[in-house]
């Protein structure tokens, strides 16, 4: 059957039916869907939602797409048309029409000579028009100076590739309504970033400046997403109302070293080391992890285990604290490189947790040295909530049944322990290929062929034990001494545990040469602890010597009857003829262990190394200890005035407190090595060491050797702690320089608000025996005169080094300087000059002209120039 035709309406016109019929509201809506340029085509049907483009024209195909609800506007393409085009389509908007979406997909290379003018206006113009959600695609980077984003109603922010600004742009403190940030492969130089409002935060394969760190402030954050691919992690601050982060930290992250896991080698060439406390935080600072602790789900991933991020941060700021909302956690190779202390940590320190994933994709390495490394926690496992544990590897290796032993150890029962075998991923973290190892569900099979009908618990019992055809017990019938010697290298604990063997083992505990002690783990309470150690001292044999006595004591309370025991243990080991003496001590909260008013006596010790102890006058007084060789000391308080030992010949410190108000003196006349590291309070003064070989000196932020009006001599000020007390007790001229003139090596590293080198240098002798000499900062202000003096006066030196940074702009330059010599350059044997800096700025050509007026060849200076994985050697700059 025919259709019957439609009837027209009177004057041949068809009726308005259809789409067109639809109310504003609807055909806005989907207007909105379509890029600019096909919105804007809608403006030849009878009822045109848009104005049309200023020329008229249905505008050119751009790429780029801005979109919104009501109207549908776009961007602009690779004609200089194309801008104008785009300035109109914003500009003709209806006058309070609301822009719900707003994209911006710039690629306007070749463009404009001003393009960002162009961006800062379309973006200022879409948050005028009320943009609820803007989106901002940079395919070519792009310069916003001084830029700064007003919204009353932006709640979700996108942005995607390089953006150069200075902080303004990151500053989103006036858009109150912003909820939602997503930054995407962009450069972030900013040094502050706040966002009062924020909930959600996802930043990805971005940048962060590598000269500083940039602190994030996010109260009300709900969600974070951290990449950083490039340059240094930044500073997170609190976060009460965070549940889900995530943070990963890429190959080319600069938080890294290859000596060390916790990111302080001491070598002078290791960038990733060496700059962590001349950026804005201090070494004792947490960088990432304060900022995540009360996530409620949180990954943690590093590309590389030679990241010490991570590790840094549990040691020097979460040793006594825990993640106490944290259900679920995601861990990679970091937490088991160079031992499994900090997977330990977090299994201890997250009383509810109740999933933990371990990505093994490859065997950590072990080659770092875990001497300083954070110490593991003693107390047995707290979560009981723990229900599901996952490892996935490659492969399983020795380091996976490594892992499967220590969740053993910390009570994880290996029923919830599921291990599967992974394919390696590839950018993402998707399991495909999983080959079921062990899991709770013993319906499920082992298709591992090498593992089929292994249970986990047997992946670290190596191979099946074989009983002695003979059932003889061979290893009882060594020697003595040999039997000793195989039970010194035990933990005490263990080796007590082998009386019960048989009669021959039942004392051999007693006279065993080594004693050591490694904190409270697995005891039921710290007393029972410090009766175990009372009496491990005690019962020791009458004759039998004692080699080697390491008591590493960790609380996680205080140490009871802390005075009364350690000063009783310490003297019982001295009694013992010990050689080797390591006392550390580690309490909550941290309160130094006060030593008796009593010299240490012993003509056999060579060897002794404190932490966490206070030592006054006698004490300190070590020459009563006739054989002392080694000397360290770490978080320890001196009490006195004077430190003094005729005999020992390597002296380290490192974080000790000096008294602020007056100086100690140290006196070690033997002295061959010297490292004098990150200490607090007043430098001490030092005597003269004549056979003193190589010093290491590094001054910080803790030293109080500043002046508060950034002068370099006597500011006069009574208020000024730093000059009013500068030579307290007693007046004398050169404080610290003057006790290393005999040092071949020698390197002086401090802040560039810290005087003490540049006052001493007024009156300090000649460097006569000096070799090898490496300056910082601090020599370059207020003028350069510092590395003259060493020129001049170091008449023997082959080598120098001077790493440059910029000077604080707060420093004022004196006319109490120590002068500059007319005469000649001495130091004929100078062979090599090498200057490290961030860039050749002024300061470098300076010291160039400094160098070369003394008589040095460009030939000889080496300039290396580190930023983004730069580096520049010339010996003509002063020529270009």
């Amino acid at each position: 059957m025919r259709a019957p035709a439609r009837r027209q309406a009177p004057g041949g016109e068809r009726p308005d039916r259809g789409i067109s019929a639809l109310p504003d509201e609807a055909l806005h809506l989907v207007l909105s869907l379509l890029p600019a340029h096909e919105a804007v085509r809608a403006d030849v049907h009878p009822r045109p939602a848009v104005a049309p483009p200023l020329d008229g024209s249905a505008g050119p195909p751009p790429r780029h797409q801005r979109r919104g609800a009501g109207q549908s506007v776009g961007a602009a393409t690779s004609t200089g048309s194309s801008a104008s085009w785009t300035d109109s389509l914003l500009s003709l908007r209806r006058r309070g029409a609301p822009l719900e979406h707003c994209d911006f997909d710039f690629d306007l290379e070749g463009l404009l000579l001003d393009k960002e003018r162009h961006f800062i206006r379309w973006i200022r113009r879409a948050l005028r028009c009320h943009a609820r959600v803007l989106r901002i695609s940079f395919h070519n980077g792009a310069e916003l100076p001084d830029m700064r984003l007003f919204s009353q109603h932006l709640t979700r922010l996108e942005i995607c590739g390089g953006i150069d600004s200075d902080d303004s742009f990151f500053d989103l403190s006036y858009c109150p309504s912003l909820v939602d940030l997503k930054i995407e492969s962009a450069v972030l130089i900013a040094g502050q970033m706040s966002y009062p409002s924020l909930k959600k935060l996802s930043i990805l394969h971005s940048d962060f400046c590598s000269g500083k760190r940039t602190r994030m402030s996010f109260p009300n954050l709900v969600s974070l997403e951290l990449g950083c691919d490039y340059g240094r992690a930044p500073i997170l601050e609190s976060m009460p109302s965070l549940v889900e982060a995530s943070a990963r930290f890429g190959c080319r992250c600069e938080d890294h070293c290859y000596k060390s896991v916790l990111g302080d080698c001491g070598d002078d060439s290791c960038q990733g080391c060496n700059d962590f406390c001349e950026l804005p935080v201090d070494s004792t600072s947490c960088v990432c992890l304060k900022g995540l602790s009360e996530a409620t789900h949180l990954k943690l991933l590093a590309a590389v285990p030679k990241m010490y991020i991570f590790r840094r941060d549990l040691k020097l700021h979460f040793a006594y604290y825990t993640f106490a909302k944290l259900k679920t956690l995601l861990l990679n190779e970091w937490c088991v490189t160079p031992d499994p202390s900090a997977l330990i940590w977090f299994l201890q320190r997250s009383p509810i947790l109740e999933k933990l994933t371990l990505q093994i994709r490859k065997a950590p390495i072990v080659s770092m040295d875990s001497e300083e490394h954070y110490n593991s926690a003693e107390r047995p496992f707290a979560s009981n909530h723990l229900r599901i544990v996952e490892i996935e590897c490659i492969e399983v290796n020795m380091w996976v049944c490594e892992i499967l032993k220590t969740l053993s150890t910390y009570g994880i029962p290996l029923e919830q322990i599921s291990v599967k075998k992974t394919s390696e991923c590839k950018g993402n973290d998707d399991s495909s290929g999983v080959a079921v190892l062990y899991s709770s569900d013993k319906s499920r099979h082992f298709v591992s062929p090498p593992l089929r009908g292994a249970r986990a618990r047997h992946l670290f019992d190596g191979a099946p034990g074989r009983a002695m055809a003979s059932g003889a017990d061979r290893i009882s019938d060594l020697p003595e001494d040999v039997l000793h010697n195989v039970l010194s290298l035990l933990p005490s604990r263990d080796a007590v545990r082998t009386c019960v063997l048989a009669q021959r083992w039942r004392d051999l505990w007693r006279s065993v040469p080594a004693v050591r002690v490694a904190g409270a783990r697995g005891w039921a309470s710290a007393d029972a602890f410090v009766l175990f150690v009372d009496r491990l001292l005690r019962l020791r044999r009458g004759r039998a010597a004692l080699d080697t006595c390491d008591l590493d004591l960790r609380f996680d309370g205080p140490f009871p009857g802390g005075e009364r025991h350690g000063n009783r243990w310490i003297r019982r080991a001295l009694r013992r003829q010990v050689r080797v003496l390591r006392f550390l001590l580690s309490t909550v909260p941290r309160v130094p262990l006060p030593l008796p008013d009593s010299p240490l006596v012993s003509d056999n010790l060579t060897t002794l190394e404190l932490k966490g102890v206070l030592g006054n006058n006698q004490v300190l007084d070590f020459s009563s200890c006739p054989s002392l060789v080694d000397l360290k000391m770490e978080d320890c308080y001196v009490g006195g005035l004077e430190m003094w030992s005729p005999t020992v010949r390597n002296l380290s410190m490192r974080y000790c407190f000096f008294h602020s108000n007056y100086r100690a003196r140290i006196d070690f006349p033997s002295l061959v090595s010297f490292k004098f590291n990150k200490n607090l309070g007043r430098t001490p003064l030092l005597e003269r060491m004549p056979s003193l070989a190589t010093a290491t000196v590094r001054l910080d932020h803790f030293c109080d050797d500043r002046c508060s009006n950034g002068r370099y001599d006597d500011c006069g000020d009574a208020e000024c702690k730093g000059c009013h007390d500068y030579y307290a007790p007693s007046d004398y001229g050169c404080v610290f320089l003057e006790g290393l003139t005999e040092a071949k090596d020698l390197k002086l590293s401090a802040y560039s608000d810290v005087y003490l080198f540049n006052r001493d240098l007024k009156c300090c002798s000649t460097f006569s025996k000096l070799k090898n000499l490496v300056l910082n900062a601090w020599f370059v202000a207020p003028d350069l005169s510092a590395l003259t003096w060493f020129l001049q006066y170091a008449p023997l030196l082959e080598r120098l080094t001077l790493k440059v940074s910029e000077v604080p702009n707060n420093l004022v330059e004196t006319e109490g300087s120590y002068s500059q010599l007319e005469q000649s350059f001495a130091a004929s044997h100078l062979q090599i000059v090498e200057i490290k800096c961030k860039e050749v700025h002024g300061i470098i050509l300076k010291i160039l002209e400094v160098l070369n007026a003394n008589g040095i060849p460009l030939e000889k200076i080496s300039i290396r120039c580190s930023g983004r994985e730069l580096f520049m050697n010339t010996h003509i700059l002063l020529k270009c």
